[in-house]
Formats: structure tokens, sequence, C-alpha cells
């Protein structure tokens, strides 16, 4: 039951009914989302059902008081509050484990279970053909550890970090590395229009007479070439929004683009379009010295400025919201000649008006009179009556300019984009069309809808819903979970503390840099340049990321698992070991270790964005891969066991054959890096060496196979020796051959003709 005064700059110590308000405009930004100040007036009654933003007779706790005062009384404080209840919210919404995660835990086991059951079979085969029980247990933990992919998760680690990188490079800054991944996921994405489509201000975007329509784009230079004292009708209203008008450039002197203006945003706009057409305000107050003047009042909803037209005559320069101002108009100024309200011309332009207003537009209204020089008045107000109306000058806030090109890469990607919105449908609906949504009625749903159907019903209008408007808080977290319902993957777009829910129960919460702080500490992704650009690109850099832990997984598993298929088959043929357990680890460690690491810095883009999205559920070895990877599993076994058996028959020497078989499985191992680096493109391509750092890991593991057969302490541990030409030829013939083959089944596999561009 407090009793508040607020003043400009105040920030609302708590929610609170206005009692006394006078020209009161609040920024509710950080509550509703939209950067435009609100209107607040001391109304006793409101609809039931009134949003957050048509609740013009209260204050919320934590806005901003821009203009005016008030007198508020406290109805509530803490956790009651409008601000509050967006903090439970927040409190009760749970973190969801990224589907990356989920896949890598259901691999784990599946992994882990194959390989022990390998092993156990291996130790039960090497019983039965009366194996050494110390050699067979040993090359079984040797196995082990070789077969068990451990480079996988300081790989993806590494992997996650370089996207995270690269993303940053885009100006998005990642907070959490899980979710570098996940980006590649999304199905959804939810965004707010002000300032990540659109540019976050005011614009002239058009100006309409009876005579013309100009569009935003024809102003510049408009009244240099015509004469700005001229009678024509869209030079009148140019000039009526720069005088009529308190916004001001502090630095005329500077150059057009480094102009800095100061005002509210909507009379910044027009002076900027007076500015552009030619008119200099500054020159035009000479010219017609100001007299009087009233600024825009929400209670007459206009401004006004009184000036001296010539020795004989003043002036007056109106406006306002067409509607206060068609009313107080008697006639139509058609370039100088007059023409009765309610005739054929004068219905014409207010139909083209109500056009305007059904795009979203906000549109004011600009019109003059001419006063003897004798008139007196107590309040200029009294002189606003019988006005000769010029026309319409509408504003939007413009798209960016790669906002529809960042719509098209979504939507040819796959990825459903919907506005969530506290704006007007109307507004929203306008943008929707400007950026390429083909949007019906039946596409768009207001909060006050929301409140009255279910969540199942939600749920279901969600499948074809692209426009939310006039939502609240609460509407954005049944939003979320009706999406996710339907198998989504949402990623949300949000700057104000009434969005941090929604942002954290996302499976991206994505924040703009100029947002609240509460909104940047729940959001997995922040950007820097408020850009839905910079989302398209996290997006295809989290599809690249993806692939990549894809890569790296196949190079480990099928290389490490053709070691099983030899070890096998040698053992029931009762045939001797085929490596020894340093070999093995060697294999391992050294030969796959480096380009293993090295795989991680895959950046191939090409086409990412042409796919549609996989399947949530989708695991990280899809069908084609198992199979490609079966058949790696039995090329390079079947051919690393003929070796080991052929050279083991001729030769004898048992030494001599496992180090011809180790040669092979570490080339083999060398050059199927350079095939897993796609999978739709074949090794035999131009650009085939193109990643340098998989070119220097692959260098230095081969120097490093090179020394192990001719340097005598590497020599010692792998139990090597030095081999001859015809023996490395013939390892060389064997890996081109296994190579050949493993290309064929990857063009079988993954379908078409590979590419080799």
């Amino acid at each position: 039951g407090d009793i508040v005064f607020l003043k400009p700059g105040d920030k609302v110590p708590s929610d609170g009914r206005i009692i006394e308000a006078k020209r009161l405009k609040v920024n509710e930004a950080s509550l509703t989302g939209e950067w435009q100040a609100s209107d607040k007036q001391a109304v006793d009654i409101l609809p039931e059902n009134a949003s957050l933003p048509e609740r013009i007779n209260t204050v919320f706790m934590g806005t901003i008081v821009e203009e005016g005062q008030a007198t508020i009384l406290v109805v509530a404080t803490g956790i009651k509050t409008e601000i509050g209840e967006v903090v439970s919210l927040l409190k009760h919404t749970k973190e969801r484990k990224t589907p990356l995660q989920k896949k890598i835990a259901t691999l784990s086991k599946i992994t882990g279970a194959f390989i022990i059951s390998i092993i156990i079979i291996i130790i039960i085969i090497g019983y039965f053909t009366e194996k050494s029980f110390a050699d067979i247990f040993v090359a079984s933990l040797a196995l082990a550890v070789s077969a068990i992919p451990e480079g996988l998760l300081p790989a993806i680690t590494v992997i996650l970090v370089l996207g995270m990188r690269r993303i940053f490079k885009q100006q998005g800054l990642v907070r959490k590395l899980s979710a570098t991944e996940t980006l590649g996921s999304v199905t959804v994405i939810c965004t707010d229009k002000t300032g990540t489509l659109t540019e976050g201000k005011m614009q002239v975007s058009h100006i309409l007479t009876s005579t013309k329509e100009l569009l935003g784009n024809q102003i510049d230079g408009l009244a240099k070439n015509e004469n700005s004292n001229g009678i024509e009708s869209h030079i009148s209203a140019l000039k009526i929004a720069t005088l009529a008008n308190d916004a001001f450039v502090e630095n005329p002197e500077a150059e057009l683009q480094q102009w800095i203006f100061r005002g509210r945003p909507t009379e910044k706009a027009l002076l900027l379009a007076g500015m552009q057409s030619g008119l200099n305000k500054h020159e035009l107050e000479k010219q017609y010295p100001v007299l009087d003047r009233i600024g825009f009042e929400s209670d007459y909803k206009f401004s006004a400025t009184f000036h001296r037209k010539n020795e004989k005559q003043n002036i007056l320069y109106v406006i306002g919201a067409p509607e206060e101002i068609i009313a107080r108009s008697v006639d139509l100024d058609i370039d100088g000649r007059k023409e009765k309200l309610g005739t054929d011309e004068a219905n014409k332009l207010i139909a083209k008006l109500e056009t305007l207003t059904q795009k979203g537009l906000r549109v004011l209204a600009c019109a003059h009179k001419d006063f003897d020089l004798k008139v007196k008045y107590q309040n200029l107000i009294e002189l606003v009556n019988e006005l000769s109306i010029i026309g319409f000058i509408a504003l939007k806030d413009p798209l960016r300019q790669d906002a529809k090109q960042s719509i098209l890469v979504t939507k040819k990607a796959g990825i459903k984009t919907i506005i969530v919105t506290g704006d007007h449908k109307l507004t929203a609906k306008t943008i929707a069309e400007e950026i390429g949504l083909e949007t019906k009625d039946e596409n768009i749903i207001e909060g006050k809808e929301l409140e009255t159907i279910s969540d199942e019903d939600l749920k279901e209008k969600s499948k074809k819903i692209l426009i939310y408007a006039r939502v609240s808080p609460r509407h954005k977290l049944r939003i979320i979970d009706a999406l996710q319902a339907n198998g989504e993957v949402v990623a949300m777009l949000g700057d104000g503390v009434n969005d941090a829910p929604a942002l954290k129960s996302a499976d991206i919460g994505v924040a703009v840099g100029s947002g609240t702080d509460v909104a940047k500490e729940v959001a997995d992704l922040v950007l820097l340049d408020d850009n839905f650009k910079t989302i398209v690109k996290a997006v295809e850099q989290g599809r690249v990321i993806f692939e990549n832990v894809r890569k790296v997984f196949v190079y480990l598993i099928a290389d490490d698992f053709s070691e099983i298929f030899l070890f096998l088959a040698s053992m029931a043929m009762g045939l001797p070991l085929p490596l020894l357990p340093a070999q093995i680890l060697w294999i391992n460690l050294v030969e796959d270790g480096f380009p293993d690491i090295a795989l991680t810095t895959e950046q191939e883009t090409k086409g990412v964005m042409d796919e549609k999205p996989r399947n949530p559920k989708e695991p990280i070895l899809n069908r084609p891969m198992k199979k490609w990877m079966t058949s790696i599993f039995f090329i390079t076994g079947i051919a690393a066991f003929l070796t080991f058996f052929i050279f083991w028959k001729t030769t004898g020497d048992i030494q001599k054959t496992r180090a011809i078989v180790f040669a092979l499985m570490c080339v083999d191992s060398l050059i199927f890096a350079f095939s897993v680096r796609s999978f739709k493109r074949t090794i035999f391509r131009k650009d085939i060496f193109s990643n340098r750092y998989l070119v220097g890991a692959v260098i230095v593991a081969a120097i490093l196979l090179i020394g192990a057969f001719y340097l005598p302490p590497l020599q010692k541990l792998l139990s090597t020796r030095p081999l001859e030409l015809t023996e490395w030829l013939a390892i060389s013939v064997i890996a081109l051959i296994e190579i050949l083959l493993i290309e064929l089944f990857k063009k079988r596999f993954f379908g078409g003709k590979l590419s080799v561009a």
C-alpha cells in the first residue's frame, strides 16, 4: 500500500497501480522484449485478460521511466511481482541433456558390451586351442585397449572447442561447450523480431499524399532537386516532419553516416528522413522562426509548432495520430489546392491509410493551417482545429539487410523459423512476409488465445503456427514445451529477463549481446552482434561439429575393429598370435592417435546447409555408416589375415610376418584417415590434402613408423626388423586395393556419385 513517486531515469521498485501520471513513458524491454517505451495512464478498468503490454495503468518492477512523472500505489513486491514470477519460473525450469550427451552414453554402453564379448570369445578360443594363457590374456588386454576408442572423448572435446572458436569468429559466444553440437540438431528457431530480424530502430518507409506515394529509398535528395519551399504535398509533409520535431543532430557538421541523433525514436526517424531529402532544420527555423511549440502528449496524440511564415502570416504545423488529425481537419491539401474532406480524392487517401495500418506500420498524419499575425490564444492546442491535412508518413523498424537471405538458408536447411513477440500480430505478420515467411491467419495466434487452450491443443496447433503475438513469459515456456513434445529441437532467442525461463528450457537458449545479464547467464549462445544471421552460422558449425564427431568415431572404431577380425580368424585357424601387445598399442596410440586429433580440425561446410536436419533420435552411427564400417571391418581384416597367413606359410618366420602385418595395418590407418575426411566425397579429389593438420599428422606418424623398423630401440620394443623394398611394395599394393574397395563401398552405402570437387 506504499505510495511511490516516479521521475525520468527511475527504475520502478515494485509493481504498482498508477494513481496519477503526466506524459509517462516506461521502457518495459526487460519484461516484454519490445524496445519502444510504453505510454502509461491512470485508467480505472481494463479487460480481465489484458496482456502485459496492454496493462497501461500498471508499472512493473525493474522497468525504466524514460519520460514524464507518476504517482503509483504499490500492489506487489519481491517474488509476487511480474519479474518475480519470471524468476520463480526459472527456478523450476529443468535443463535437458544435449542429444550428443545422450548418444555418447548409449554408444559407450553398446561398444563396451561388444568389446567385452569379443575378448571373452578370444580367451575361450585360446583355451580350447591350447594357447599359452599368459600370451592370450596379455594379447586380449592389448586388444581391448586398442578396440576401446579412448581417443574419442579428448577428440570430441577438441572438436567442440574448435567449433566454439569458429562460432566466436562469426560473432557468436558459446557459453556451454556441449551446446556447440546441439546447434547442428536444431529443427526450429523461435526468434523475436526486434533487433534480430530488424535493426531495432524506426525508419520512414512511406510518404503518402494525394499525388504521390514515395517509399523510404526514394526520399534521398528529394528536396534538393525540387524547391524546398514548393507547395508539393510530399515536400510539405517532410517539412512538417522536420519542424514539428524535438529531435536534433548533435554533430551536423559531420558526414551523414556519422550523424548522432538525439530525441525520441520516432522523431529521430522523421528528422533523418527530412535531412536525407535535403531539408536543413536549422536553416528552416531561420526562414520560419519558431513562435511556439507543444511536444507530443498521449492525451492529445500530436505535436505542433507555430512559425512566422512571412510578414503577413503565421503557420501552424501539426503531426500526430491519423485519427486525431483527421478529426481536427476540414480539407485536404493537394499540392496547394484545397479540397473538402469527404470527396472522392480525400476518401481515396484515407483508404490508402488503412492499407498502411493493416501492414503493421506506424502511421502519422501531417497537417497545417495559416493564421494572420493578430491571432490570439492562451494555449497552442486551441489553434489545432480546422486543419488542412497534407498526407501520411509511415514508419517501421526496418529489416536487417541479411535477414531475408538468412531465412532462405534456414528454409533450405529444413529449419522452421517462428516469430515469438510481445508486439501486435499485424506488425509481426508484416515482418514475416518481408523475410519470406508465408503466413495466413491460421498460422498466427495471440497470447489471449493461448490462455484459453490446453497444452494438448497447443501441441497440435504448434505444428502449423509461425507467429505468436502478444505473448508473456509463461506463454513462451508453453510454446517451447509444445514444440519439444512434437519432437522438435528448439533454439529460443531472447533478450529480456522475461525470456530467461524459456531460454533455459529450450534445447539451445540464445541471448542477444545487448540483452539483460539474466538472459545471457542462462543462455547457451550469446549473439554478440544481435544478428539472426549469426544463429544460422552457428547452426552450420553445429552440423560440421557433429559430422566431425562421426568421422573420428568411424576412424577409430573401423580401424581398430579390423584387428579383432585378424585375431579371431588367426586363432580359429590355429595360427600364432598375428600381432604382439606392444604392436597393437603402437597402432592404437601412435599411428591412430595423430590422425585422430588432426581429423578434429575438419571444416567441410560445402552442402551442409542444403540438407534437412537429422532426426534428433538418429544415433551417431546411422545405417549407412554401420554398413560401411562393416565392409571396412571385413576388407581390412581379411586383407590383414591373408597377408599374415601367406607370409607365415611361405617364410615360416613369425617375427618377419608379424612385422609385415604390423606395417600393413599402420599404412591402412594412415590412408584411411584421408578417406574418412568426407562421407560424400571420394579420396581421389584435388583438395584431399587441404587439411594441413591431417597431412602433418600423417607425415609424423609415417616417420615414426619408419623409425619403428630402422631404429634399434624401437625394433627391440616392437620386435620388428628392417623390411625389404619388395615387402614395402607388396604392403603398398595391398593397401591400395583395400582403399579402392573401401571407396567403392562408400559410394554404394552413402548413395549417388561421389564428388571429386
